[in-house]
């Protein structure tokens, strides 16, 4: 029997994906690892990363080279659809298809990794596990999207 998944989707035509500074600061660019990581909208016109129980606004999808706004990073934001996150630390059961994540505890800026999630109880930004690649332990790569 064939078996089927939920996966990413491969050049969605409706991902929102959007042009963003990133970053806190011009101090604190953005480099390729941070390619997959969640973000949060800041009042600098930018997004900055998540932090602990923080709901998901979206994920970093593309870097650029050139700079914006005084030398802050400038990229792209996935704001809805499909991304892979890993199942964090902070889950001490195991997580199952179908529950509402927030950010976990973040990988620092700069070293490779991606989203790091677990079940919570988001207001507005809600996002949801679709495919587990394992048993829903810490560790365990994921699939979520926006709902």
């Amino acid at each position: 029997m064939t078996v089927f998944n939920f996966t990413l989707l491969v050049n969605d035509p409706l991902a929102d994906i959007v042009s963003a500074a990133l970053g806190a600061d011009a101090d604190n660019n953005y480099v390729e690892n941070d390619i997959g990581k969640g973000v949060k909208m800041a009042a600098a016109d930018n997004y900055v990363p998540l932090a602990k129980d923080d709901e998901i606004e979206g994920v970093v999808a593309a870097l650029s080279p050139e700079t914006v706004n005084d030398g802050f990073t400038f990229g792209s934001v996935q704001k809805n659809r499909r991304v892979e996150a890993v199942i964090g630390v902070t889950e001490v059961g195991t997580s199952v298809v179908g529950e509402l994540v927030v950010a976990d505890t973040p990988i620092a800026q700069g070293t490779a990794g991606i989203l790091r999630v677990y079940p919570g109880a988001p207001a507005t930004h809600k996002w949801r596990i679709i495919h587990i690649y394992g048993t829903g332990a810490a560790g365990d790569t994921c699939v979520i999207e926006r709902i």
